[in-house]
């Protein structure tokens, strides 16, 4: 299984890459082209469509073939993909091949997110935070390649690393083999998924979070989307640094993530899932308030910092909630879940970049803080459904030591 476990994150590493390559250069990339940031709104559109699209395709396929050739495949699109962009095409089809990129990037996430949920069993957030790691660590590393590069005036080039190391594990996966039922039981559990008692969700109401759940992790794809692609622009125009130090800041963001990702490992064992997100979608929103009231260049690197460590395991704690919610569902949950955030990074960028040239960068980021507002609005109404203590929570933090597997009791969900 380490052989699994190992060329799963090569991938997840991968897809890091990818997902903030465009937004590492999009100042050069608008620059170059002669369009404008709604311009550039547009081309995160396409590049999140290309993502719902490969969540769509994906989950189909993933019922009907084996997931390795489903892994080869979308390595192989995302070479294709990164090779052409090197080549700085006609703006149009620079989208499409962007398109392909994600559709590429989504069918590993789904893939490797379904594998993971129904071989851990019981550790599935211990697990997850493992694949979250590997895809900090490439959105980490891009942006500060991406510095490089810009700062020799060489960006282009950056898609080359990229192209590669997909045709590597395109290989790889020829060769990876794994089972469901070999599973180590020794290794730590999750913390049960609420510290209070869950009130039983019926069949309809079971449809009811999954909705709610889809809705916060639209809204969260959003916030994550935004940052992503726009970090740099941000602190180009709103802190006006160069784009070479502008640009540092989406590797402190992701540097943040990591570190994170890599304590999430150990945060989930002691809280609930609950308590997890509550916590840091609160982190999450103070971070961006004090990143706009003190308007500081140096301020804004620490609160960049901050906002990663808050939001480093929202998206996978949020899929391993709705999954643990409504178990035995993963086929289903899986990609709702991530073809929602998906579609809230297709959106929401858009908008941002609308309201950067329209309404001023001011105002876009009050937009941003909203976003993270409304997350945490629909986590109260999912925490209050399933307990109804969603509130004291907030006061008081309940650290739960296990005394039994957290998915002993499991139902036959949607029935």
């Amino acid at each position: 299984m380490r052989q699994f476990t190992f060329a799963s994150c090569a991938l997840y590493f991968l897809t890091g890459l990818t997902a903030i390559s465009i937004g590492s250069v999009l100042p050069e990339l608008l620059t170059y082209y002669h369009v404008s940031y709604t311009i550039g709104g547009r081309l995160i559109f396409v590049g999140a469509m290309g993502f719902l699209t490969g969540v769509l395709l994906t989950s189909w396929l993933n019922r009907r073939f084996h997931p390795k050739p489903l892994l080869t495949t979308a390595a192989l699109l995302i070479a294709f993909a990164q090779f052409s962009i090197l080549l700085l095409p006609p703006f149009p089809l620079f989208m499409a091949l962007y398109f392909l990129n994600s559709a590429g990037s989504a069918a590993i996430g789904i893939v490797v997110a379904t594998m993971f949920i129904e071989v851990f069993i019981g550790r599935q957030a211990v697990a997850m935070s493992y694949l979250e790691v590997a895809f900090g660590l490439g959105a980490f590393t891009m942006p500060l390649l991406a510095s490089f590069f810009i700062a020799h005036n060489i960006w282009r080039y950056l898609f080359v690393i990229t192209a590669v190391l997909a045709v590597v594990l395109a290989l790889v996966w020829t060769r990876i083999s794994y089972s469901k039922k070999v599973v180590d039981q020794g290794e730590p559990l999750d913390a049960s998924g609420s510290s209070d008692a869950q009130r039983p969700l019926t069949a309809n109401m079971k449809w009811i979070v999954l909705g709610l759940f889809a809705m916060i992790v639209f809204l969260y794809g959003g916030l994550e989307g935004s940052l992503n692609n726009f970090m740099s622009s941000i602190f180009i125009h709103y802190l006006h640094q160069a784009a070479y130090y502008a640009s540092i800041s989406i590797g402190i963001f992701w540097g943040a993530m990591v570190i994170g990702r890599a304590a999430t490992a150990v945060i989930i064992r002691k809280l609930t899932y609950n308590a997890y997100l509550l916590i840091n979608i609160i982190g999450t929103i103070i971070s961006l308030v004090l990143f706009i009231v003190l308007k500081n260049a140096l301020m804004g690197y620490i609160f960049v910092g901050t906002l990663g460590l808050m939001m480093s395991g929202i998206y996978s704690i949020t899929l391993v909630y709705a999954n643990y919610s409504i178990p035995n569902s993963a086929h289903l949950v899986t990609p709702i879940i991530s073809g929602l955030s998906g579609l809230g990074s297709a959106i929401f960028p858009a908008l941002t970049g609308l309201a950067i040239d329209r309404a001023g960068i001011t105002l876009t980021l009050w937009y941003i803080v909203s976003i993270a507002v409304a997350y945490l609005i629909f986590l109260l109404v999912i925490s209050q459904i399933r307990g109804g203590k969603s509130l004291q929570m907030l006061m008081k933090v309940k650290f739960w030591h296990r005394s039994r597997p957290a998915f002993a009791a499991r139902d036959n969900s949607f029935k």
